[in-house]
């Protein structure tokens, strides 16, 4: 028997530069707006969002201020969502 609990979301996965932002590193752009407007959406029908990114620092900090102002939150950072770690 599988023990594994069925998880009662999906999760994605997204990049910063060049998918959620069109920017040219380490600049911040312009959003990408219908990305944005689906993931919004994705959030609100109970699912999960990770941003996934190579930024760090301060320039990790200036991308999720930025994701902020779009009304774009996350449940995990350059992480796995606390619910999928393994103890």
């Amino acid at each position: 028997m599988n023990n594994k609990k069925m998880l009662d979301f999906q999760t994605i996965a997204v990049d910063f530069d060049g998918t959620l932002c069109y920017s040219k590193w380490p600049e911040l752009g312009q959003p990408n707006q219908a990305l944005i407007e689906y993931l919004q959406e994705w959030k609100r029908n109970g699912n999960k969002l990770i941003l996934w990114t190579c930024r760090a620092g301060e320039a990790l900090s200036n991308a999720v201020e930025w994701c902020r102002e779009q009304n774009l939150e996350f449940d995990a950072i350059n992480d796995n969502l606390p619910e999928n770690a393994k103890a």
